[in-house]
């Protein structure tokens, strides 16, 4: 998991990354330290950061963010969106960093994810159900051909429910499940051996196999996140635009995305996390969304008791009258009860009005300070529960972007000694947007990327 934070206001965009970056390994995880806020442009004042995976079909992001901007040179665009729109169309069709053999083995990667999740969810059903039932009442195979026709069958459903990604033809999918399809039925025979799938079951997998690709929908946990933020040449507002990466298929790069946001007259700061964001948005509201949910749950659970205690206490009542009442103000609890949750989200969005009122007169130095608060205070939460695990943690990358200075680090951590390395800035200086190198003080030395 990762924790990545925006913080906007009129004068510039501070952007803020943990460090962490999981990995599953056998039967644990190991957390490494991994650069996910980048410049995506030397020239130009643009900055993006990537999370929930640290590569694209096994090119490492860093790579990919690093080719691209030396691609990009001293190309300017009008809008920051045009950059995303520019690094998007990098990634379509490259056949040089992607090339089909890879495509086809992720594609695989992707359906096996599907078929794992899938399967996770019809043992974890039929644990709940044979231990729950008598066994007199239920035989263990037939439980599972039922699970398994269910659960497949609302799979495929859900699949198909989904709208269509209008940048990837449904034959795309079709061809690719029809070269595979050994590959497919291996991994059918691997996940469902035991479930003794009949051929209606079969075909519907297969045809998930599909699905996946043409639809615009993503496998939960395959998802790659991007957020650009800065300032397009014509703009003096910083702007971020986010997009939701999915696999390449046959060329085409699936992806979503999503509405820019910009501060403008209306919208004068901005505060927006991403990836593991629910430490901060509890923060920025008064309270944890589950625990709220659940202070929520308990109120409507007591308060319906409470009204059928009440109508139920009254004497002299015949039954039909006592049924009549309690629908009445049953009705009319939950009418309340409505009001009452709609009027907490009302009382979250004052609470946290005060600090964007505060955010938008913030210096740039004071907003990077807060982007880099709240990345912390996810990793201290982190750290001091004993229910999760330290999946925020690391040093903290913080950069400032605005339009008079461009792209600016305040916190960076090297993976080597600046002092040891005067080639890599001098190396690196010869190219566009270059960065001099103070020679009379080495300590100052700063890794521009």
């Amino acid at each position: 998991m990762t924790m990545e934070i925006i913080v906007m206001n009129r004068l510039g965009v501070a952007l803020a990354s943990d460090s962490a970056a999981s990995v599953e390994v056998v039967d644990h995880m190991k957390v490494y330290h991994a650069d996910k806020l980048f410049m995506l442009s030397q020239k130009n004042p643009v900055g993006i950061m990537v999370y929930n995976s640290a590569s694209l079909l096994g090119v490492p992001w860093e790579t990919i963010l690093k080719m691209f901007r030396k691609q990009l040179g001293a190309t300017t665009f009008a809008s920051l969106e045009e950059y995303g729109d520019a690094l998007i169309a990098y990634l379509d069709k490259n056949q040089k960093l992607f090339p089909q053999k890879t495509q086809d083995e992720f594609y695989l990667n992707l359906v096996d994810a599907l078929y794992i999740e899938l399967e996770r969810k019809m043992f974890n059903d039929f644990q709940e159900m044979f231990l729950t039932a008598s066994n007199e009442d239920q035989d263990e195979n037939t439980l599972r051909k039922e699970i398994a026709k269910s659960s497949i069958a609302d799979a495929l459903s859900e699949w198909k429910d989904a709208s269509e990604d209008s940048r990837i033809p449904t034959s795309v999918g079709e061809t690719l499940a029809a070269r595979l399809s050994p590959q497919i039925a291996e991994n059918i025979k691997k996940w469902f051996s035991v479930w003794k799938l009949e051929q209606e079951e079969t075909q519907a997998l297969i045809e998930l196999a599909k699905l996946v690709v043409s639809k615009d929908k993503f496998v939960s946990d395959t998802v790659t996140g991007l957020v650009i933020a800065g300032f397009g040449e014509a703009e003096h507002l910083p702007v971020m635009q986010c997009y939701e990466l999915g696999e390449i298929f046959d060329g085409r790069l699936k992806y979503r995305k999503l509405p820019a946001r910009k501060v403008d007259e209306r919208t004068r700061s901005v505060v927006e996390a991403f990836a593991d964001k629910r430490i901060v948005q509890g923060f920025l509201h008064g309270i944890d969304s589950s625990l709220a949910w659940k202070i929520s749950e308990k109120v409507v659970y007591d308060v319906l008791a409470l009204v059928q205690k009440i109508v139920g206490g009254i004497p002299r009542m015949s039954a039909k009258s006592r049924q009549q009442y309690l629908e009445v103000a049953i009705d009319e609890a939950r009418k309340d009860l409505g009001s009452l949750l709609d009027n907490i989200e009302t009382f979250k969005e004052e609470y946290v009005a005060p600090m964007h009122k505060s955010i938008e007169y913030m210096p740039k130095g004071e907003l990077a300070q807060v982007a880099a608060f709240l990345v912390s205070l996810t990793s201290l939460h982190k750290r001091m529960s004993s229910e999760e695990q330290e999946t925020v943690a690391g040093p903290i990358d913080v950069a400032v972007i605005s339009k008079g200075d461009g792209f600016v680090w305040i916190q960076r951590k090297h993976y080597f000694r600046p002092e040891l390395n005067h080639h890599f800035f001098s190396n690196y200086g010869s190219g566009p947007g270059a960065v001099e190198v103070n020679k009379r003080d080495k300590t100052s030395e700063e890794d521009p990327n």
